[in-house]
C-alpha cells in the first residue's frame, strides 16, 4: 500500500500531507476538503467544497472503504445484531430507543466527550444488507449537515463503528411530531393559528434549504417536530436531493415494489410504480404517497424541483386545514397512482367547504395545483402569505383591544406584575380626575387606600401565581384626595408578565351597605 493510502482509501492522485492532516486537492490545487483520522480510529470529513472530478472518484473511494471495514466486521464475526452495542467508538453510549424511520432506529444517547444529550440514528441490520443502503445513510448525513437552520435537525457526526454499524450523530429533539398533534386535534377551529404557526416554521427551514440547492422530497407530518418550547425542525433528509450534485450524492437504485404492496403509508425508497393511465413504469419514486406531487408520483426525476417539495407543503397545509391529506388509498399503490394522476378535484372541494380563513385556503389550492407552472414558484411565496395572514390576525387583535378599550363603560387596563399599569382606558381619567401619563407613571399601589395594600398585594402574588383575582374590592384615591371604591377582575399571563383586569365603581354600593345599619338604628 503506498505511503498516501490510509487502509484502503487511497487518495494517492490528489493528497499532500500536511500538518498530520491529510489536505485533499484537486489537480489545480483548488482546496477541497480535510480527511483526517482521530485517536480513536474513525476518519471525518469536515468540508464538501469539492471539483467534480475529484468529488466522483472520492465518492466511490468512500464506497470502498466502508465495503473494506464491512468485510473486516464479517471476518470477525462481530457484525452488529438487532441489539445496538452500549457505545458507539468509545465516546458515545447509546440508551434508550425514540424511534424508527425509513433506514435507521434512532436512540437517546450520551456524548462522553461533551457531556450533552443526543440521539443516535443506526442503520438497521436489514437495511445493511439492501444494495447501497449504506451510502444513502451517508448522503443522509452528509446533506443535513450542510443545512445551518433553526428548524433543520443538526448532524454532530457520521461514522462506521469497529463492527460495521453505521450510525449518524444528531441534536437530540424534544417534543412530538406534527402527525401526532394532528391526529389529536380536538377544536380544529380554535388549534388553527397555532397549527399555521407550526406550519410556518417549517416552511422557512424548507425556504432556507431550497436557498442552499437541497430538496426535501419527502416533507410530510411525520418528518416535522414540533418542540415542547414551540421550536419547529424539519427532520428525514434521507431523501433530499442536491441540485447540480448528482455525480457526488446520486440517488439510490430501484428497490423491490413488491415489499411495500399493502403495508401503511410509509416512505418508499425508489419504487417503480404503474399509474392508472398506462402500464409502463414510468420510473423511480422517492416520497411517502399522499403526500407526493404529481411528477414525482410519476417517477419524473428530471421535472422534480422546488415545486414539488412546494405541492407536499400544500398536502400538508390541506390536512391541517380540512383535517386530511388530498389522496387517501387502500394502500400504498392505490394512493401513489391518485398521486401520480394528480386528481386534486376532492381536495379542492374538502378546502372550499372547510372553516378556514380564505387567503389560508386559497394559498393551500395553489400548493396543490397538478401544474408546476401555476403552484407557487419558491417557499418563500409561501412564507410570505402565511406572515402576511398571522400579522394580519394580530393587527385585528389589536384594533379590537382598542375599540373595546375605547368602548367599554367599565375601566379598563394592563398592567405588569411588578405594580405598573402599562394602559388604561379613558375612564380611568374621568372617574379618577388623573391623566394617562399620570397613572402609568408610578405603582399603582400608590392610589391605593394604604388600608388596602395589603390585600391587594395578596391579589397581585395570587395573580402572579396564574390565578384569577374575582371580584377583589380596595379603594382609589381621587385627584381631590377622596377615595372611590372599586370591584375588580383580574386574570393573568404570568410568562408575558401581564394583568388584564376590568374594574368598576362601586362607592355608592358600598358607602350604602355601610351607613344602611347606622340609619336604621337611628
Amino acid at each position: 500500500m503506498s505511503e498516501d493510502s490510509t487502509d484502503g482509501f487511497s487518495l494517492a492522485p490528489f493528497v499532500r500531507q500536511e500538518d498530520s492532516r491529510t489536505k485533499v486537492h484537486s489537480r489545480n490545487d483548488d482546496p477541497t476538503f480535510f480527511y483526517e483520522r482521530t485517536d480513536t480510529g474513525h476518519k471525518s470529513i469536515n468540508s464538501v467544497l469539492i471539483s467534480p472530478r475529484v468529488s466522483e472518484l472520492l465518492f466511490h473511494e468512500l464506497k470502498n472503504e466502508f465495503n473494506v471495514r464491512l468485510d473486516t466486521a464479517t471476518q470477525e464475526s462481530r457484525s452488529f445484531d438487532s441489539e445496538p452495542e452500549s457505545s458507539i467508538c468509545h465516546r458515545y453510549r447509546i440508551e434508550n430507543e425514540l424511534g424508527r424511520g425509513g433506514m435507521g432506529t434512532v436512540f437517546e444517547g450520551w456524548d462522553v466527550q461533551l457531556q450533552r444529550r443526543i440521539a443516535i440514528k443506526l442503520l438497521r441490520k436489514e437495511e445493511s444488507k439492501k444494495p447501497n443502503s449504506l451510502l444513502r445513510f451517508f448522503r443522509e448525513a452528509r446533506i443535513a449537515s450542510r443545512l445551518q437552520h433553526p428548524a433543520i435537525i443538526s448532524i454532530y457526526d457520521f461514522d462506521l463503528a469497529a463492527n460495521g454499524q453505521a450510525f449518524m450523530v444528531m441534536e437530540r429533539l424534544e417534543g412530538q411530531t406534527l402527525r401526532i398533534v394532528l391526529d389529536n386535534v380536538l377544536d380544529r377551529s380554535s388549534e388553527l393559528p397555532a397549527l399555521i404557526r407550526t406550519f410556518l416554521q417549517a416552511c422557512q427551514g424548507v425556504a432556507y434549504a431550497h436557498n442552499q440547492g437541497v430538496i426535501h422530497r419527502d416533507l410530510k407530518p411525520a418528518n416535522i417536530m414540533v418542540g415542547n418550547y414551540g421550536v419547529v425542525t424539519v427532520l428525514d433528509w434521507g431523501l433530499a436531493k442536491v441540485i447540480g450534485e448528482t455525480h457526488l450524492l446520486p440517488d439510490p437504485p430501484n428497490e423491490d415494489l413488491e415489499a411495500a404492496v399493502g403495508t401503511e403509508p410509509k416512505q418508499m425508497h425508489g419504487l417503480s410504480i404503474k399509474t392508472e393511465k398506462s402500464d409502463t413504469p414510468f420510473g423511480t419514486v422517492f416520497g411517502t404517497p399522499g403526500y407526493l406531487a404529481p411528477e414525482q408520483a410519476r417517477g419524473e426525476i428530471d421535472r422534480i424541483d422546488k415545486r414539488s417539495d412546494i405541492f407536499a407543503l400544500g398536502c400538508i397545509l390541506c390536512e391541517i386545514l380540512t383535517g386530511n391529506p388530498p389522496f387517501v388509498g387502500k394502500d400504498l399503490l392505490e394512493t401513489c397512482a391518485k398521486d401520480a394522476a394528480g386528481r386534486v378535484s376532492g381536495a379542492i372541494a374538502s378546502l372550499d367547504e372547510c372553516k378556514g380563513p380564505r387567503s389560508i385556503v386559497n394559498l393551500a389550492k395553489r400548493c396543490l395545483s397538478p401544474s408546476l407552472t401555476d403552484r407557487p414558484q419558491e417557499v418563500l411565496c409561501v412564507v410570505n402569505t402565511l406572515v402576511e395572514f398571522l400579522e394580519s390576525g394580530q393587527r385585528r387583535a389589536e384594533q379590537d383591544l382598542v375599540r373595546f378599550f375605547d368602548l367599554s363603560l367599565d375601566l379598563f387596563c394592563i398592567a405588569n406584575l411588578s405594580g405598573y399599569f402599562c394602559r388604561v382606558n379613558d375612564n380611568f381619567s374621568r372617574l379618577l380626575g388623573y391623566s394617562s401619563q399620570e397613572l402609568t407613571a408610578c405603582r399603582f399601589f400608590d392610589f391605593v387606600h394604604p388600608e388596602d395594600q395589603g390585600s391587594t398585594l395578596a391579589a397581585v402574588e395570587k395573580l402572579s401565581r396564574g390565578e384569577p383575582a374575582i371580584q377583589f374590592v380596595n379603594r382609589y384615591r381621587h385627584v381631590n384626595g377622596t377615595y372611590l371604591w372599586l370591584e375588580w377582575n383580574a386574570r393573568s399571563v404570568p410568562e408575558e408578565d401581564s394583568i388584564y383586569a376590568v374594574a368598576r365603581d362601586v362607592t355608592e354600593r358600598n358607602v350604602t351597605i355601610e351607613t344602611g345599619p347606622r340609619i336604621e338604628k337611628e
